[in-house]
């Protein structure tokens, strides 16, 4: 049996690949997902693969990092479009019963440039 980490990354390569079949039997059927920049819930696995299944575009995701702490785990995922310049990243909370996803808050961030008037400053970084 795979570990929640485990189950985690799999998730996502099959993301990645737009396998949503393979990726949605790695939820409970009755799992939830909410992702709060846009006030949205997902009541179960098929909704939750069809919004993915049916989103504008071919995406990539490329999981930067994982935190796996018992029955949660947390994932930082670069998600990049393949048709247009746009990238995000998805900073999950994934919640795990028997080995299955349960539950996921999702939070999306833009990956762009800082705005111009702290570019300006010239006081920080880019990486």
């Amino acid at each position: 049996m795979a570990t929640n980490e485990e189950t985690v990354r799999e998730f996502w390569r099959l993301f990645d690949e737009a396998d949503y079949d393979k990726a949605g039997k790695l939820m409970k059927a009755d799992a939830v997902v909410w992702w709060p920049n846009t006030r949205e819930v997902f009541r179960g696995a098929a909704a939750f693969m069809s919004v993915n299944r049916n989103y504008p575009g071919r995406w990539r995701a490329s999981v930067e990092r994982v935190i796996a702490l018992g029955d949660e785990v947390i994932s930082v995922t670069r998600v990049e479009s393949e048709d247009t310049a746009e990238s995000f990243y998805a900073t999950s909370f994934i919640r795990l019963e028997d080995g299955l996803i349960r539950e996921i808050t999702e939070y999306w961030g833009d990956n762009s440039e800082p705005p111009a008037w702290r570019s300006s400053m010239g006081i920080s970084e880019r990486f």
